[in-house]
């Protein structure tokens, strides 16, 4: 299975953008996407169409499952 971390974040002008990170950590916590994304937040790491991340909004863990045809 192919597992991705998805962070959803309000930006300051109102729209919302979503980073998608693959293959987190097997034991990440919330606690941990959490301090992340504050930090990401606090230090405006990312502009989205010239727009900083504002708050999380949403964070979760994506799994799909491939499979092969025969």
């Amino acid at each position: 299975m192919k597992a991705t971390l998805v962070m959803k974040f309000k930006l300051e002008n109102g729209k919302s953008s979503t980073i998608s990170i693959t293959s987190p950590k097997e034991d990440l916590t919330g606690a941990e996407v959490t301090a992340a994304a504050n930090e990401m937040v606090t230090k405006q790491a990312f502009m989205v169409g010239g727009s900083p991340l504002a708050a999380l909004e949403q964070a979760f863990i994506r799994t799909v499952e491939e499979t092969e045809l025969p």
